[in-house]
């Protein structure tokens, strides 16, 4: 069992050896970059760079390649939620503000 510590979270991270088709990222990184992006919602944002240092400040994440996978997926999961708050409103018929059209 794997634990990553989030400021004051132990998030349990279990690898179990079962393979899943299209699984691009370990599940350990997806549950880490998830539990973040629950506990500081408002904190990270579509840059690499700035999540990357942010990952590195709320965890105790031991490896750069561990710490910039995290980062990676923080920005996919955030332009997935842009994204999908883009769709929303459209079915919605709402305009959209201008940092959020594309």
């Amino acid at each position: 069992m794997l634990y990553i510590h989030i400021q004051g979270h132990a998030v349990s991270v279990t690898n179990c050896g079962e393979l899943e088709l299209g699984s691009v990222r370990p599940r350990y990184i997806k549950n880490a970059a998830r539990t973040l992006l629950q506990l500081y919602p408002d904190t990270f944002t579509e840059d690499f760079e700035s999540n990357k240092r942010l990952v590195e400040q709320f965890t105790d994440v031991k490896t750069k390649k561990v710490r910039n996978r995290i980062a990676g997926y923080l920005v996919t999961l955030i332009k997935i939620g842009i994204a999908r708050e883009a769709a929303e409103s459209e079915e919605h018929g709402e305009e959209l503000p201008e940092d959020l059209e594309m």
